[in-house]
């Protein structure tokens, strides 16, 4: 099967997104839902993080569709370059989070909160990756740096 070009393509790609976004918005209600239905502090608190999640990729997948259709993601030296110290900061309390949180988890004998505290890691080196895409954004946007 042949590659599809152009604009065709944009266009599957952003009907493939919008379609991930109805799926989201079904996770964000069936979350609120099961939040409804119980008390249990434990499923009330797992239920939120996922919902948060939903919200967040739904976000994202409109970003990403925007990014297509609208306005192009730009980026240019001297953006970047404004807030790279700040950022390079970000980053490193991102990783001493990691550390803490991994330190707890060592310690943690409670098998609930080692699957939050497990969570938290995850999410945290989530936020350590993207910092370091922006890395890779400076790397291509700098040819030396």
């Amino acid at each position: 099967m042949p590659k599809k070009k152009g604009q065709e393509h944009i266009e599957e790609l952003v009907g493939t997104l919008r379609q991930w976004q109805g799926i989201e918005r079904k996770a964000i209600d069936s979350c609120a839902d099961i939040m409804e239905k119980t008390d249990n502090l434990l499923i009330r608190q797992i239920m939120e993080i996922i919902r948060n999640d939903s919200v967040q990729h739904h976000r994202v997948q409109q970003f990403i569709i925007d990014s297509m259709t609208k306005e192009p993601v730009r980026l240019t030296p001297e953006e970047l370059g404004q807030v790279w110290d700040e950022i390079t900061a970000h980053d490193e309390v991102e990783r001493q989070t990691i550390e803490i949180a991994k330190k707890l988890k060592e310690e943690c004998r409670f098998f609930v909160q080692r699957a939050l505290l497990d969570y938290l890691i995850v999410d945290e080196e989530k936020h350590d990756q993207l910092l370091q895409a922006l890395e890779d954004f400076k790397k291509n946007l700098y040819p030396y740096g």
